[in-house]
């Protein structure tokens, strides 16, 4: 048996979200999910997105790399984000933090750098 380092970087926020946001679609959460993964490099092999009756949507992104998933509370205002990403090939924090800063820029209309939260792991 092989023993080797597994690095993982996992960040999450609970991010106030802009008035455009409550008239996005599954479909918009996919579009954007597509959007920041292909911008930071990171890539994606399946989606899937489900909407709540009476309100709230949920759209994740299966990654090569792991995933990432929104998650809109319209009767909260917020939408809750994970982003998991594991170095297997490759160091991916970077990428993950770029994705963070996307996603608030898109969700919020700003940077909302204190609302992340970041934890690292290797073994």
């Amino acid at each position: 048996m092989t023993t080797s380092t597994l690095s993982s970087h996992h960040l999450s926020a609970i991010l106030p979200a802009a008035a455009a946001v409550y008239y996005w679609t599954e479909a918009d959460f996919l579009s954007l999910l597509q959007s920041v993964v292909g911008q930071v490099g990171l890539t994606i092999v399946g989606e899937l997105a489900f909407t709540f009756q009476p309100h709230g949507i949920s759209a994740i992104a299966m990654l090569a790399e792991s995933h990432v998933a929104l998650h809109f509370w319209p009767e909260k205002g917020k939408v809750t984000v994970d982003i998991h990403v594991c170095d297997f090939e490759q160091g991916n924090q970077i990428k993950a933090e770029q994705l963070a800063q996307l996603l608030s820029l898109q969700i919020t209309g700003e940077s909302c750098v204190e609302h992340w939260h970041c934890l690292s792991i290797t073994s």
